[in-house]
């Protein structure tokens, strides 16, 4: 049995492969669009939904949409932080264009499933 990956932050700072085809193929799909949801990768990867929630939750211990929304809070925060360095001053602009770019309606959904998950955009 291959170990429990409990953070998402590790898999989107690796380069290397999982060694795990379902894991390693989820991952790639999140890296290959920022819109995306749980019902789409298992169209994607040609497997019954039930089956990727169910390996997700075994190779994760989290939930697919748990891991997919820790993946997009990841990216808005890096979002986040090019914005801050470049020219735009405007932290709600920012913060819509972070949150629209990751798949989320408005910054107000945005930081509402961040405070959910207690996690910290701007650091």
């Amino acid at each position: 049995m291959k170990p429990t990956i409990k953070t998402v932050e590790v898999l989107y700072n690796s380069s290397e492969p999982t060694g795990d085809r379902i894991l390693d193929e989820v991952v790639n799909s999140l890296r290959k669009t920022r819109i995306i949801a749980a019902a789409d990768l298992a169209i994607l990867m040609d497997v019954k939904k039930s089956y990727l929630y169910g390996a997700m939750h075994i190779l994760t211990d989290m939930s697919l949409g748990d891991f997919i929304n820790r993946w997009r809070l990841i990216q808005a925060r890096e979002l986040l932080r090019q914005g801050a360095e470049g020219e735009e001053t405007d932290r709600v602009k920012r913060l819509e264009k972070a949150a629209r770019r990751c798949g989320w309606r408005s910054y107000r959904v945005l930081l509402r499933v961040a405070k959910r998950y207690g996690f910290e955009l701007e650091q």
